[in-house]
């Protein structure tokens, strides 16, 4: 008799232990997953007046976000600085401002995540839209600029860090009239300038060790005086 309740007692408890087993991963099928967005994701594009587009796209798990357009052509990237929210349905709505543009408008952008890929929902890249692809994020590397300087004059770096030199400048291969002059607070190596004269220089843009703290991401060095024109 004790020994037929001893054996009624383990099937209950067995019974009572598959109850309670955690689900199998058949059960758990039905339940969407998504990866989290984070990374960096990058895309090429046609460009009708340079030799192309290279968008990079990082976001961050402190939800900070960067947006780097580079036209692949003797101008600097334009960088834009923001944040990422999560929305419903996969979707993530990312605001960006333009550095150093002065022009504290929002650009709003809604992308959708398809796998190792962020979507973007809108108009703004014409037909072909835009498709991000998550990958490596690539060292930065050395960029051939072309540099127009007029002025040439002495900024501070900071509290404590003195001054250094920094110059007038408009980027790219042509001076309109209408250009808008910005400033590149940063020395040229190898480069004199001689005040009442206009100067075309084809710069080297070279990236600093990132472990070097207190200095700009980037140093200049002068590879050809292109033109020198006198001004008034």
């Amino acid at each position: 008799m004790k020994r037929l309740f001893l054996i009624a007692c383990i099937g209950t408890l067995g019974f009572a232990a598959c109850q309670n087993a955690p689900k199998s991963a058949a059960s758990a099928d039905s339940v969407e997953v998504t990866s989290s967005p984070e990374g960096y994701y990058e895309a090429s594009l046609a460009a009708a007046s340079s030799p192309g587009r290279l968008i990079g796209l990082t976001l961050k798990s402190t939800n900070d976000a960067e947006m780097i357009t580079d036209y692949l052509n003797s101008t600097p990237e334009i960088i834009q600085m923001g944040n990422w929210i999560a929305q419903d349905s996969n979707k993530y709505l990312i605001t960006l401002v333009t550095v150093g543009s002065g022009n504290p408008e929002k650009d709003s952008l809604t992308f959708k995540q398809d796998g190792d890929r962020l979507l973007y929902i809108g108009a703004d890249y014409g037909s072909d839209g835009l498709s991000l692809v998550k990958k490596e994020k690539p060292a930065a590397t050395t960029k051939e600029l072309i540099i127009w300087v007029k002025s040439e004059a002495e900024c501070d770096r900071g509290p404590g860090f003195g001054k250094t030199k920094c110059y007038e400048v408009v980027y790219g291969d042509k001076l309109l009239p209408d250009a808008k002059w910005d400033n590149l607070s940063a020395p040229i190596d190898s480069f004199t300038f001689e005040k009442g004269n206009l100067y075309k220089l084809k710069v080297n843009r070279i990236p600093r060790d990132p472990l070097i703290q207190d200095v700009g991401a980037w140093e200049y060095k002068l590879a050809e005086v292109l033109s020198k024109k006198k001004v008034k």
